[in-house]
């Protein structure tokens, strides 16, 4: 047996993988591998580089489990499988009147993986997608299934981001909007004129962000633009509701469903960290992480990527609390990235940064109570679903158990 991610960096040889095409084989194989004594790792599409999924027990794959199962047009509520992926989901929505209300550029992620751990669009005004959740089915480690919904809040919250650690997730009930067209539109600037205006810029466009070039390498990397953008350039990139008659091509211009135009086609050939900086000191910490990596790491050959998320109140959200920035950095997968990742969570640690679930970053349980004050809410919840740990592994022990005393950095 074989498991492996997206980007091929992480693997694991289980005794078992499972793909279940209902939530009664879910139970089925949840059962047989406690009665094994195994754990059970949850696997969406392997979107996350760090091991979350890695286990030598039971791997439920859960890609067959799929589609539609309820839709309400009036209230813009819909139930969803888990194993199905946004680039699906997007046209199934479109064919009800509906829309995902933010998403992020990769679409090839399963629904709950991407929910179980924070993953985001941009859009100050927009959380991410772990908000838009309202209720769940959650097989737990006996084969008995949790509701959560609502009448259960400190449930939802922590099933909001989950990490796979409560059970798992075979049905989310989700808020939507109504169906809406996007038009996009790319525009360099310097680094300079950003700063200048990029507190105005969020302010008018329901979608905002921008890439920051820090060297000329890293502006050749994923964009082909006219005039060739240069080393310490920033390229923005706005979306907004498009109108009746707003072409479809102006430049750099582009329009259709959201779910088109959010998405960016991209391919596993990077790693990433990425934190989240209270939107206060967003404009301190990137000016800091700038000139660190012009000073430090003159050739960092790849983009950074900056956004803008709302706060919400689940307990493991990055977002929890807080409105935030989303700092990303990546690195050529393959490549030595462990000095410029480590300088740059040593700036992000300075602002209090979170990191995201799904990609690198040193912490373990001691940091994270510092970062997360309900964590211990979230691990009493998780006490109760999952009393044996059957949903952990050990880098989810690390990062949820609690810390040893003096352990913290």
């Amino acid at each position: 047996m074989h498991w492996e991610n997206w980007y091929g960096n992480q693997r694991c040889s289980p005794d078992h993988v499972v793909a279940p095409r209902s939530e009664e084989e879910v139970a089925e194989a949840v059962i047989a591998a406690c009665a094994r004594g195994r754990t059970v790792r949850p696997a969406g599409s392997g979107h996350s580089n760090v091991p979350l999924v890695p286990t030598d027990g039971t791997v439920l794959d859960l890609q067959r489990l799929t589609g539609l199962v309820a839709v309400d047009a009036a209230t813009r509520q819909v139930t969803v499988r888990a194993g199905t992926r946004i680039r699906d989901l997007g046209p199934m929505l479109w064919e009800h009147g509906l829309s995902l209300t933010n998403q992020g550029d990769i679409d090839g992620q399963q629904i709950a993986g991407a929910i179980a751990t924070g993953t985001h669009g941009t859009g100050i005004g927009l959380g991410s997608l772990s908000s838009a959740l309202l209720g769940a089915r959650i097989v737990r480690a006996d084969g008995t299934v949790a509701t959560v919904d609502l009448s259960t809040p400190d449930e939802l919250r922590a099933a909001r981001t989950s990490l796979g650690a409560l059970g798992v997730l075979t049905e989310l009930t989700l808020q939507v909007s109504a169906a809406y067209a996007l038009v996009a539109q790319l525009e360099p600037c310097s680094w300079d004129e950003l700063m200048v205006g990029w507190r105005e810029r969020l302010r008018q466009h329901r979608h905002f962000l921008f890439y920051w070039f820090p060297s000329e390498a890293a502006a050749r990397a994923w964009f082909h633009h006219d005039p060739p953008l240069r080393a310490d350039s920033v390229l923005v990139r706005t979306m907004d509701p498009a109108h009746p008659g707003t072409p479809s091509e102006d430049g750099d211009r582009r329009r259709g469903p959201a779910f088109q135009v959010f998405a960016d086609p991209s391919e596993p050939d990077f790693h990433e960290l990425e934190f989240m900086v209270p939107i206060e000191r967003a404009e301190e910490a990137l000016g800091e992480l700038r000139e660190m990596l012009l000073s430090a790491h003159p050739g960092h050959a790849l983009p950074l990527e900056v956004r803008f998320v709302a706060a919400d109140d689940a307990f493991l959200s990055p977002f929890a609390g807080r409105a935030s920035c989303s700092i990303s950095v990546s690195g050529v997968l393959g490549e030595d990235n462990a000095t410029v990742f480590a300088d740059c969570e040593r700036v992000f640690a300075r602002y209090d940064g979170r990191p995201h679930w799904g990609k690198w970053h040193p912490y373990d349980a001691a940091e994270l109570e510092r970062l997360y004050p309900d964590l211990d809410r979230f691990r009493k919840v998780r006490e109760e679903l999952d009393p044996g740990g059957t949903f952990t592994n050990p880098y989810l022990g690390a990062l949820l158990d609690r810390a040893r005393e003096g352990a913290a950095r």
